[in-house]
């Protein structure tokens, strides 16, 4: 497994991007590795270097769902909004109808309660010690069709990226709309939580799930093109 890089994401777009308060994450190096599969699967890895500790990962989660009302304590309110996982398994009732509300998601909450802890630590962690780094990983088969892969990334690539933190791809998933601002403009600003019942503003606890729901226009990105035109050059290899 070959490691490429450093290349910066300004760069394998094409153009100048701008970066939010504490994040450096277009201009900061990237790293990627390509490798074929059986049946002429090939999967790709693009991982950032800067490793995104609790005030970054708010500012990149702010910079894409600002909140409409500003609290006391901005770590605290989105730790309470994830913390409904929790508190809705400790009570029947609320079991029931997060149940429902985790059954009209279907995979993308599938996702999100297997990585939640990632974010939910690092927002917890004050000392700012905790950090994760985002990567992109997905397949491409035979037949040009792409497929994003959220499982924990295995010790090669690990190793073969020298991650300076634990990797993470539903991180790397939220990193796309925020290089790629028209894939968000769409987002609604409100989201009905059920037909005639009250809407819940979507803020930065909503950006995890939000960005799953469209990875789809993700997956065929700009970024992601880009980045498998690189990691294809033959130059490179």
């Amino acid at each position: 497994m070959k490691v490429l890089g450093p290349i910066t994401v300004s760069t394998l777009l094409g153009r100048e991007l701008v970066d939010e308060m504490s994040l450096s994450l277009s201009v900061d190096p990237a790293y990627g590795v390509r490798k074929e599969h059986e049946g002429g699967t090939v999967g790709y890895a693009l991982a950032l270097r800067q490793a995104l500790g609790r005030r970054a990962l708010m500012d990149l989660l702010y910079t894409l769902a600002p909140y409409k009302a500003h609290g006391p304590d901005r770590f605290a309110r989105v730790l309470d909004n994830w913390g409904l996982f929790d508190r809705a398994a400790a009570n029947g009732g609320s079991h029931a109808l997060f149940l429902q509300h985790a059954k009209s998601l279907k995979t993308s909450w599938q996702v999100f309660g297997e990585h939640r802890a990632v974010f939910f630590d690092i927002f917890a962690d004050q000392t700012e010690s905790t950090r994760a780094v985002p990567v992109l990983t997905w397949d491409k088969s035979a037949d040009g069709t792409r497929r994003w892969r959220f499982d924990p990334p295995d010790d090669a690539l690990v190793q073969a990226l020298e991650a300076p933190g634990q990797m993470d791809a539903l991180l790397g998933l939220v990193t796309v709309p925020y290089f790629l601002p028209e894939l968000r403009k769409n987002w609604p600003a409100w989201k009905p939580l059920a037909k005639g019942g009250k809407s819940n503003y979507i803020g930065p606890a909503s950006v995890p799930m939000m960005a799953l729901l469209h990875r789809r226009a993700m997956l065929n990105s700009a970024l992601v093109r880009a980045a498998e035109v690189w990691l294809d050059s033959e130059e490179l290899w």
